[in-house]
């Protein structure tokens, strides 16, 4: 079971933060529902068990496979053949050997019937099979059982056993439940049993019904691969599939829009909107012209992860169109346009005002001939009068009795909406009847929860967590929202003292059992196949989860595994850690079958290291992922391969790579590691281009076992934030430099503090690099980001100051996006009189946020911050 007091503190927190910060203004439409991602829906139906028919001509034989070789028509013979080990087929009456390598099941037929017409030629013709008088007929004898294994971003990841007539990718990806949505459907990895490792996209199947034959068939001892989805993008509007498509390689506009179906005879290319999500900047929008693009073959729009894009109808179809709406309206709707029609024709159109119409305030939405919309307020009480209630009369004049346009959109307003007669408030989560309610005079949360909770229903009160609920209240004040605790149980069962009144637009909240409960994790690293972390289960051991990890990597020699625990976590909410102790488990040959009294049981938050016995040396494997021609695990050569070394031998990059946005993850020891001495990986920037033209200098690193080098695609943008006039995401330009992207934005802001400009480079480097004058201004590469501070905001721009109880306290770079726990991992954990409950964080602006006994506190640090860790007083006669 899971810890329900640690999983409510992390939730209160969670809960203000989110309500605090996230939300939606007055008057802001709602977010639409996320868009439907593409084809992940074919794994979702059931399909009936496939039963075993004649095997596809396009099966690709392995060793082992059974092959019936039988001669008919003037020659009769059958025999039973089988591959052998070494992919060599053995023809009877001395047809000699076949190499079975890499063939299909019609191509060895072709063979066979050639090798056999060599020593049956009177009655074999293969130049004119019509003059033949004996056939070859070939097929597979025994259906083998393949033994294969998927792993990744599926929903039950594992080995599963399949026949070899229906070993495809698609039927093991059905059978392992499907790809999850975040998982990638067009870089999905078969390493093969050789070590070749093959590239499957399954948008080629979805949208074509092809698949490459020989890629997608499978072989004992497949290992099937599903990545993350490293970027997709939403289309939306006139096209004829509108959905979110992954994208992979330097693919943007052209190819989504491809994806998508094409375009609706509706649309309107010439102006379209792309929504992108940038960091410490939100939503920003950019209107594109596809009509352009089009028109040029060779040119298209970069995309990058989450973007947006929505292509507009033609609103020449609905020019002749005025729309009036609102409450204050008896008929609201659209209604034709005529020539000369005024604000008064429309209204009788629409039979009027209502008796309860806001006369104080009325808007028109204007279209004009660029499409951008104007809003204009007026007053109806310059051209209606309430003669008795319900019944207006017309008073006003041609001048305020203005002329509409086409596609005019008139809001008139009810005084019950615009002053609010009823007051309303929330009730959601795990309640009976969720909703929103009518604020009553004199009501309690009693009332509310008394009503709508159901929790007179002994059963599924059980169901509901009693010790705590909220009620989130707005507030005035920069955060805007406050969060009340309450005891449901108590609330329930009558306790006045715990009830409380209620005021418009409060939201009470209330939470299931299983929301409060924390999943148990262990942890497995090393010589396996999928390191990480994994839930816990009872009675699982060392072995089962190794199974669980993907099994042991090809150079695991004689391994242990070594178990790394930390004594009381987990026993409670008040346990302390006592210390670590080291568990040393020899893994034997055949780990997952020996009988389960023989393994070693594991506990909750256990870390697993597989590695070799001591004397031993594995041999050193490095993952190369991004824009190379051959990404995935390579073993070294040696043990001073450099970067330049295997850059070549995955054929090189691609050419949309960035090879200055390259950077290297590298792992510690995970054995080695205890909570608070840092963090358990970290990065190192490279410079590849210098790497790879001078390779073997500096620039080339020596690469260690288990790096993890990653290149990223070139994404041709370059972002400019900060003090200048016009914050822009700009096409990059090869040549050009910090000076020439800051004019394109207008130039500097009155404000500005040209002198410390920072540069954000693409592989995480950050550098001061000015904008005076007579300062030096670099070239700019792709992917980068230049921010221009305000005046007397330079200081707080690259640094965080650790202060107080931690191992080293240090004056740290500045990382965009970095949380608490990086910070203090970098300065080695907290020290042992560190006070826990007692963590103080000074912001740049003044102001201060500090940890709350017993809560779950990893804020993200802002540039300029001094996090001070108090010590505990010393003991006092204990």
């Amino acid at each position: 079971m899971g810890n329900p007091i640690k999983a409510v503190i992390y939730l209160c927190l969670s809960l203000f933060f989110c309500t605090a910060l996230v939300g939606t203004a007055e008057g802001q439409t709602s977010t639409p529902a996320k868009a439907i991602s593409f084809g992940y829906d074919i794994f979702k139906t059931t399909a009936g068990p496939i039963s075993e028919g004649p095997v596809d001509e396009q099966y690709l034989l392995s060793p082992g496979d059974e092959v019936v070789l039988t001669l008919w028509g003037a020659l009769n013979s059958t025999n039973n053949l089988t591959i052998s080990e070494e992919g060599y087929l053995e023809l009877p009456e001395e047809g000699g050997r076949i190499s079975t390598n890499g063939v299909s099941l019609k191509e060895l037929k072709d063979r066979v019937t050639q090798a056999l017409s060599l020593i049956h030629s009177s009655y074999i013709n293969v130049e004119n099979p019509t003059q033949s008088t004996a056939f070859v007929d070939v097929k597979l004898g025994k259906i083998r059982k393949l033994l294969l294994y998927v792993v990744g971003e599926v929903q039950n990841p594992g080995a599963y056993t399949l026949t070899s007539g229906t070993a495809t990718i698609i039927n093991l990806l059905h059978n392992s439940g499907g790809v999850k949505e975040s998982g990638s459907l067009r870089d999905i990895k078969i390493r093969r049993a050789d070590g070749r490792i093959d590239t499957i996209d399954i948008y080629d199947f979805l949208l074509t019904g092809k698949l490459d034959v020989k890629k997608s068939r499978l072989q004992a001892g497949d290992y099937v691969i599903v990545p993350l989805k490293k970027k997709s993008a939403t289309i939306m509007g006139e096209v004829r599939r509108p959905m979110n498509y992954e994208l992979i390689g330097s693919e943007g506009i052209k190819e989504l829009v491809a994806f998508a179906g094409g375009f609706t005879s509706d649309a309107f290319l010439m102006r379209s909107q792309l929504k992108r999500f940038e960091t410490n900047r939100g939503e920003v929008f950019l209107d594109l012209n596809l009509d352009a693009l089009y028109r040029d073959a060779k040119q298209n729009y970069p995309l990058v992860d989450q973007d947006e894009i929505t292509v507009l109808g033609n609103i020449q179809v609905r020019k002749s169109v005025v729309t009036i709406q609102g409450d204050g309206i008896t008929r609201p709707g659209n209604y034709e346009f005529k020539p000369g029609m005024t604000l008064k024709d429309l209204i009788e159109k629409a039979e009027g005002l209502r008796e309860y119409v806001y006369l104080e305030r009325a808007d028109l939405v204007r279209t004009e001939s660029d499409f951008s919309k104007k809003l204009t307020t007026f007053t109806l009480e310059e051209l209606y009068k309430e003669d008795k209630p319900g019944i207006f009369s017309f008073v006003g004049t041609d001048e305020k009795n203005f002329v509409l346009k086409e596609m005019d959109q008139v809001s008139i307003y009810s005084t019950f909406g615009m002053t609010g007669k009823d007051k309303y408030i929330s009730l959601e989560g795990h309640v009976k009847e969720p909703g929103r309610y009518v604020l009553a005079k004199n009501m309690t949360l009693f009332d509310v929860v008394f009503a709508h909770g159901g929790f007179q229903d002994a059963d599924y009160r059980r169901t509901v967590y009693q010790d705590m609920a909220h009620v989130i209240r707005k507030v005035q004040g920069p955060v805007g929202k406050k969060l009340i605790p309450f005891n449901l149980g108590k609330l329930i069962d009558g306790d006045k003292a715990t009830d409380m009144a209620l005021t418009e637009e409060d939201l009470i909240r209330v939470y299931a059992n299983e929301q409060m409960m924390v999943k148990s994790k262990v942890e497995i690293g090393g010589l396996i196949n999928r390191p990480g972390t994994y839930d816990f289960t009872e009675n699982l051991t060392v072995e089962d989860l190794i199974v669980l990890a993907g099994g042991l990597r090809a150079d695991a020699y004689k391994p242990e595994a070594v178990v790394a625990r930390s004594e009381g976590l987990g026993d409670g909410a008040d346990s302390a850690v006592q210390g670590e102790s080291t568990i040393r488990v020899p893994v034997e040959l055949g780990y997952a079958v020996i009988p389960q009294d023989k393994k070693t049981p594991i506990k909750a938050f256990d870390r697993v290291a597989v590695r070799n016995l001591p004397g031993w040396e594995p041999l050193p494997v490095v993952s190369l992922q991004g824009e190379v021609k051959y990404p995935g695990n390579y073993s070294l050569e040696n043990r001073e391969e450099r970067l330049s070394s295997l850059i070549q031998r995955a054929e090189g990059l691609k050419p949309e790579a960035l090879p200055e946005g390259a950077t290297i993850t590298r792992n510690r020891n995970i054995v080695a590691m205890v909570p608070g001495e840092g963090p358990r990986s970290y990065e190192i920037t490279l410079d590849l281009v210098q790497a790879l033209k001078n390779p073997g200098s500096k620039y080339d690193l020596i690469l260690k076992d288990g790096d993890q080098i990653f290149i990223p695609s070139n994404p041709g943008t370059v972002e400019v934030r900060g003090a200048v006039r016009k914050p822009l995401i700009l096409q990059h330009k090869a040549g050009m430099k910090v000076r020439d992207y800051i004019e394109l934005c207008g130039g500097y802001m009155e404000t500005a503090d040209p002198a410390n400009v920072i540069l954000y480079s693409a592989n995480n480097t950050t550098r001061k690099v000015g904008g005076g004058l007579f300062r030096p201004s670099p070239v700019i590469s792709a992917g980068s980001t230049i921010e221009v501070p305000f005046q007397g905001e330079a200081t707080r721009i690259e640094i965080v100051e650790v202060k107080g109880a931690v191992l080293k306290p240090a004056v740290i770079q500045y990382i965009r996006g970095a949380k608490l726990g990086y910070y203090l991992n970098l300065c080695g954990g907290y020290a042992k009189n560190a006070d826990l409950d007692k963590v103080v964080i000074h912001m740049p602006d003044g102001g201060m946020m500090e940890k709350k006994e017993n809560t779950s506190f990893n804020p993200v640090i802002p540039p300029g911050a001094i996090i001070v860790v108090t010590a505990k007083p010393e003991a006092s006669g204990k």
